[in-house]
């Protein structure tokens, strides 16, 4: 998936705020549980490692993969990555599947 930011996001010193890249990390989360065929699920908790300043104004990619399911649990992982390959921040986090009427 390609994400850009731009001046919109910025936190400090132009890099992007680290809320942002949090966001977009777990926007692919949900990503990763709808490619996967999962049933709607929420996001439990989510681990962001910051690796590199995040620029703004560079096409940047963000890729993901389930590490593991069990039962109701869908552990994932993400990346964002520069042009380059750099590692700009990564996470993993759990999501669960909502129980029925759950909202």
């Amino acid at each position: 998936v390609e994400v850009q930011f731009s001046r919109y996001h910025v936190g400090g010193n132009n890099a992007v705020h680290g809320g942002m890249v949090a966001m977009m990390l777990d926007v692919m989360c949900g990503i990763i549980i709808h490619a996967i065929g999962r049933p709607i699920s929420r996001t439990a908790f989510l681990h962001v490692d910051y690796r590199n300043i995040t620029p703004i104004d560079v096409p940047l990619t963000m890729c993901g993969w389930a590490s593991k399911i069990e039962g109701r649990k869908t552990f994932v992982n993400a990346e964002l990555t520069d042009p380059e390959g750099t590692v700009l921040a990564e996470a993993n986090g759990l999501m669960v599947r909502l129980l029925p009427g759950q909202p």
